[in-house]
């Protein structure tokens, strides 16, 4: 029986569900005239930013797949560095539907293009060149990624837009003529958040030689995968994840470029308590697992903490439309800090039943706080008609997060600037004050970065070596990451900003003078099993 579970469509405007499920492959055209392009573009190296990536270009025009429109954007050469310019590159949705009983999904890629990949030398470093056929998933034209997505199901509020935070990285690096003369492709398959799916998808990649997996945006499956030995046996790189769970930090095939929801607990109960806090409430989602690692690593920070008290805690069946939070109230009347470990659609039912947010008139009243979850835009929004001065709601709201935002003063900053041009490029309407989307987009460009060093003679085994070599500075961090073998928590810090809310409407961000803060307590109170 045909499985019904919607792909997911790549390009401009809003990503939508479909009935068939397909797989769409890309066609080279002009053979003729890219061959003699990527020939010329050989003398003509374009120059790499900070990261050794190529610098904003946007996504381009691609052929249309079987049954499937394609999806096209503006073709841009250059870029605001000077670097020389490519041709379009092509992002290609639905395809021809898989066999019964199997799921298909998008590729997105590879284009025309032309121009020579940054960060390499050019003299063995193009088409025809580049030795080839040289690992699974490695052609002399194309490099095949592939990674799951969340477009169903309640992890889209934070977890819909991050294929494009991926793309705008990845179209760049395709203009500028791919990494070696190989173009990127990337097949992106939803699992909606769901871990036996997700994992049962990564099987299927490994399976279908696909050579690495690319941020993995769903990180239920994807830790299936990791506990299951699939990732290991398999020995298939997955580059530049969202380190929503611990697993990410402690497998040797995977490299995170954010900061754990460990650590962002530890931080959080670490500053309120720098700022006066020492009775604690915490609610936190029962039904992930980045709830339940979460809430153990805030119930070890507090435990290192004198005089830190865990007043009152919630464990909440993500996604139900309303809850009573009586008994947490009145747990709570005495808590200086709430944090808030959930994801937006269930704090939204949490706020709106009612729920006490840490702000109860005493001489230290922090108010609450969540991790990278709840920085999105549209839960600003929902936050500031639940709890606004009209309702008994009045609390002071922190989200924190290991990147820096568009948001002032980080706004200014060009690695941030570059990020949301490319992102707009890419899809304009997608949420650029995500943080899991501008994490897709270091993700990307940890890879390229890593891609470009490894060179002509690509395989698993020499992207491994070089990754845990790799001092990376995307600009969009509190600083360099870098990652050893046996050590990748690389980004252990965090900053907050709070909610700006004028006459009950969302107004934006604003920086809360956290600075930076580390994490004292990088790997501790991880959970087995």
């Amino acid at each position: 029986m045909m499985n019904d579970r919607p792909s997911v469509h790549a390009g401009l405007g809003r990503s939508t569900p479909t009935n068939f499920i397909g797989t769409a492959w890309a066609a080279w055209t002009a053979a003729a005239v890219v061959v003699a392009i990527a020939v010329l573009s050989t003398f003509a190296l374009s120059r790499p930013d900070a990261n050794g990536v190529t610098g904003p270009v946007t996504a381009g025009s691609g052929t249309q797949g079987n049954n499937a429109p394609s999806a096209t954007g503006p073709d841009q050469g250059g870029d605001q560095q000077g670097q020389a310019g490519g041709g379009s590159a092509g992002q290609f949705a639905g395809g021809r539907a898989g066999s019964a009983g199997t799921r298909g999904g998008p590729v997105i890629g590879p284009g025309k293009s032309g121009g020579s990949s940054a960060g390499v030398s050019s003299a063995h470093c193009a088409a025809g060149q580049n030795g080839g056929n040289t690992s699974p998933g490695v052609s002399g034209s194309e490099i095949k990624l592939a990674s799951t997505v969340v477009k169903s199901g309640i992890g889209t509020a934070f977890l819909g837009d991050v294929e494009f935070g991926m793309l705008a990285e990845m179209n760049k690096a395709n203009r500028a003529g791919g990494i070696c003369g190989r173009q990127l492709s990337l097949k992106l398959v939803d699992d909606g958040w769901n871990a036996s799916t997700g994992e049962s998808d990564i099987r299927n990649f490994i399976n279908e030689g696909y050579f690495a997996l690319a941020v993995e945006p769903s990180s239920e499956g994807l830790r299936g995968a990791i506990d299951a030995g699939d990732i290991d046996n398999a020995g298939i790189p997955v580059v530049g994840t969202d380190g929503m769970l611990q697993d990410q930090y402690t497998d040797k095939f995977v490299w995170p470029v954010s900061t754990s929801t460990s650590s962002l607990m530890h931080i959080m109960a670490k500053y309120s308590y720098g700022k006066g806090a020492r009775d604690f409430g915490l609610v936190y989602d029962g039904n992930y697992r980045f709830g339940v690692e979460g809430e153990a690593a805030f119930r070890g920070a507090l435990s290192r903490l004198g005089g830190a008290n865990l007043v009152a805690e919630q464990k909440l069946q993500a996604g139900q439309p309303s809850y009573d939070p009586t008994s947490f109230n009145v747990s709570c009347a005495s808590c200086d800090f709430v944090g808030l470990l959930l994801e937006p659609d269930t704090a939204n039912a949490w706020i709106q039943s009612g729920a006490y947010l840490g702000t109860s008139g005493k001489n230290v009243s922090l108010g609450a706080a969540g991790p990278q979850t709840l920085f999105t835009h549209h839960f600003g929004q929902d936050f500031a008609q639940h709890c606004n001065p009209s309702s008994s709601c009045h609390a002071h709201f922190l989200v924190w997060t290991g990147f820096k935002p568009p948001v002032s003063p980080d706004d200014t900053d060009p690695a941030v600037q570059t990020y949301v041009n490319d992102l707009a490029a890419t899809n304009a309407s997608a949420d650029r004050y995500n943080q899991f989307v501008e994490g897709g987009y270091a993700g990307m460009a940890l890879l390229v970065q890593t891609l470009q060093q490894v060179g002509p003679n690509l395989t698993r085994a020499a992207l491994r070596q070089v990754l845990d070599q790799t001092n990376f500075t995307s600009g969009l961090t509190g600083g360099a990451e870098s990652w050893r073998s046996g050590r990748h928590f690389a980004n252990i810090t965090a900053q907050a900003f709070s909610f700006v809310i004028n006459n009950g409407s969302f107004v934006n961000f604003r920086y809360e003078n956290t600075g930076w803060v580390s994490d004292p307590w990088v790997g501790q109170d991880l959970l087995s099993g």
